[in-house]
């Protein structure tokens, strides 16, 4: 039997990406945040969600994208890392799929595409999408702001 993955489909500047759907404990609407000095530039700040403290990091920002003030349709995907709740400000979300282990190339292949931010390439329909790796796109961002908090 093959293994498959579940996915959370994203958009980020017109562009598509997966997170690992177990690692997704909840999609919002954008609200303001309230920013912290002296934290990773990603960092828009951190809000309230039922009582913690909720990091939020521009996507784009992170994927090398064009920053854009945030917009009321803009969404926060929350997701959980290592037992910490964190928001990733993202255009959309569009789906969410199941994919198999062999429709996905993984980054550990030594691949010319391999990058720090992605596990692999799946591919979604007609669609190559990138396996974002949560751990890999806010772990490093987190300590500076683990320390203000």
């Amino acid at each position: 039997m093959t293994e498959r993955n579940d996915a959370l489909l994203i958009n980020v500047s017109d562009q598509a990406y997966a997170l690992p759907l177990l690692q997704i404990q909840e999609i919002r609407g954008w609200s303001p945040v309230n920013p912290l000095p002296d934290t990773d530039a990603a960092c828009l700040g951190v809000l309230n969600l039922r009582g913690h403290v909720l990091p939020v990091f521009d996507a784009r920002m992170i994927l090398g994208k064009p920053a854009a003030e945030p917009k009321p349709q803009d969404v926060i995907v929350v997701a959980m890392l290592d037992d910490k709740p964190l928001g990733l400000l993202v255009d959309s979300v569009s789906d969410i799929v199941e994919i198999d282990e062999g429709n996905i190339s993984r980054a550990d292949q030594g691949e010319a595409w391999s990058s720090g931010l992605i596990d692999g390439i799946a591919t979604v329909g007609e669609q190559l999408v990138p396996l974002l790796a949560l751990q890999k796109l806010t772990g490093s961002r987190l300590p500076a702001l683990a320390e203000t908090a």
